[in-house]
């Protein structure tokens, strides 16, 4: 594969202070493409397959992952699989000349940055490092407070009681997610029926869901507002 990369460059602070790791087992592919990472970020690593990707990750920690799927020794799903269970906070971007629905699921279910089909461009890389950029940028914020003992964290999708996790249904937990999108404007019906739920609802299905939210995250997070729907009250994050 050849790839140009003499004018196509990019400039992000947080991305110039991150650790890019890079794994993939094609030999002129890694070496082309780790010469365009190199010059993106302060600390690069890069390995030929998910078991030495694996290895480099633990020893270094870095920032963001990108890696194949298809690879000998651990294959770059089941990799992130076992990164998962060290780091909800990594980013990872997949590449693949696969696009299996399969695949896609399993990456959703993954977190991941990105899903990148093969021939990988410039301009594809570029893009899924910018969303990396973003979520450097924000990471410290990922939790929406909204007592000193409860906050819901909107990337692992988890609300947190002091040291437990409070099961959140599927339409809980699309509810504050779209609460929280919105913030601080409010929520209309319209949008909530559109969004949460699959089939028409009524206001009264609506009214019972946010109830059930509020006892979870305390009455007071949320509230009514006459005529336009629902907001969220989000606490300032002091971590």
């Amino acid at each position: 594969m050849t790839l140009y990369i003499l004018s196509y460059t990019i400039s992000m602070e947080k991305l110039k202070n991150s650790s890019i790791l890079y794994i993939e087992d094609d030999q002129i592919t890694r070496e082309n493409i780790a010469t365009y990472l190199k010059r993106q970020c302060k600390n690069f690593y890069e390995a030929k397959d998910g078991k030495e990707g694996l290895e480099l990750f633990i020893q270094h920690e870095p920032d963001i992952i990108i890696t194949d799927i298809e690879m000998p020794h651990l294959n770059g799903l089941e990799m992130a699989k076992k990164i998962r269970k060290l780091s909800q906070n990594t980013q990872i971007i997949i590449t693949t000349a696969y696009t299996s629905q399969d695949y896609l699921m399993e990456a959703v279910n993954l977190h991941l940055i990105k899903y990148i089909t093969k021939p990988i461009s410039l301009p594809k890389l570029s893009n899924a490092l910018n969303e990396c950029e973003n979520f450097l940028e924000e990471k410290v914020n990922t939790k929406k407070v909204f007592s000193q003992t409860i906050f819901y964290d909107i990337y692992t999708k988890e609300l947190i009681n002091g040291n437990s996790v409070t099961p959140l249904s599927k339409n809980e937990r699309a509810l504050l997610d779209l609460l929280i999108k919105n913030h601080p404007a409010p929520t209309s019906y319209e949008a909530i029926e559109a969004e949460v739920y699959e089939f028409a609802t009524s206001k009264n299905a609506i009214k019972l869901l946010i109830k059930a939210l509020r006892n979870k995250i305390t009455k007071e997070a949320i509230c009514n507002v006459s005529g336009l729907g629902y907001n969220i009250t989000i606490l300032k994050n002091h971590e």
